[in-house]
């Protein structure tokens, strides 16, 4: 795209694992290049022909949804893994394990969770799908993106690992403040790595906050800020420079009514999951007895009272497992 594109790119961020005892928090940003005028909230309708938010009838397309819709116990991550892994196909990317899948989508993070122990080995954790499956999807979704003068152009995540988080939330004794932080970051680096002057950020509004004057105008201290809404469904805000424009939406429901929301909503449980596994699997892997945890507060204490009771012999560094909030 060069600078004189009418095109907006329209970005959707959203977080999984905010609640938990254990495990990354994982923040996404899925950005699209669409038409000046296209009406974001139609990109289902647009793109029927590929992608859908409704598990039943999808008759070869990908499930884009709200990841608590896509993910259950029951169902597993299968859901989340072709939409992501069809994504990332489509965006020339074809991971083959999960040090591949964190190095494709927040490569920055990988120095980091290669300290942990359950992580040294995960280049040797295979992620397997079935490949004609995800390039059917990729293929149709591409087709089905060009149709419409769109086109995906970012997938990409920040993973607060336990030890990072844990010093973030230290240092700022806030754990929003830390969330936001990656928000923040994420449309930074967006906004500087594109050609295009347009930009449109849809986000789920943060801990039922209304106001964000402050912290951006700490954040985007170089550009003009001026405020278009502020109220209970969403606040909204344009930043301006020279040459971008960039409006801010936090909205109420955020991930339940506009799709690249719901992709970078799935990009980032996708990816906690995998992470889990990693950790599931080394724990059950030194202690047979030991069941899997998802990680969230009542379970954690439960995985964490079973290693007490169960496994005393495996030695773990608390911070590196154990959120401090």
């Amino acid at each position: 795209m060069n600078e004189v594109s009418k095109d907006i790119m329209l970005v959707g961020i959203d977080e999984a694992g905010l609640g938990p005892l254990l495990g990354p928090l994982v923040v996404s940003a899925a950005a699209f290049t669409i038409p000046a005028g296209t009406n974001k909230e139609s990109m289902w309708l647009m793109l029927e022909d590929s992608v859908s938010n409704h598990k039943k009838n999808l008759a070869g397309r990908m499930l884009i949804c709200d990841s608590k819709k896509a993910y259950t116990p029951a169902t597993g991550i299968a859901f989340l893994e072709k939409t992501v892994l069809a994504c990332l196909r489509y965006l020339g990317k074809t991971p083959s394990s999960v040090s591949e899948l964190v190095n494709m989508l927040c490569p920055e993070c990988s120095g980091r969770l290669e300290r942990y122990p359950w992580h040294r080995d995960y280049s040797q954790t295979a992620i397997k799908f079935n490949v004609d499956d995800i390039s059917i999807c990729a293929g149709a979704f591409g087709r089905s993106l060009e149709k419409n003068g769109m086109s995906l152009a970012v997938l990409k995540c920040f993973c607060f690992d336990t030890a990072y988080y844990n010093d973030m939330v230290q240092k700022v004794n806030n754990k929003s403040t830390v969330v936001f932080s990656a928000v923040c970051g994420l449309v930074d680096g967006i906004i500087k790595s594109s050609y295009c002057r347009n930009f449109h950020f849809v986000i789920d509004r943060q801990g039922g906050r209304i106001s964000y004057v402050r912290q951006l105008r700490t954040m985007f201290s170089d550009m003009e800020l001026k405020v278009l809404s502020q109220d209970q469904s969403q606040s909204s805000y344009q930043l301006s420079t020279s040459y971008k424009n960039v409006r801010i939406d936090f909205c109420v429901r955020a991930d339940a009514e506009h799709l690249p929301v719901c992709l970078a909503s799935m990009a980032s449980k996708y990816l906690r999951e995998q992470l889990m596994g990693c950790l599931n699997n080394y724990f059950i892997g030194k202690c047979r007895q030991l069941k899997p945890t998802a990680g969230y507060w009542t379970d954690g204490k439960r995985f964490l009272n079973d290693i007490k009771q169960i496994a005393p012999e495996i030695q773990y560094d608390p911070n590196q497992l154990i959120r401090c909030r």
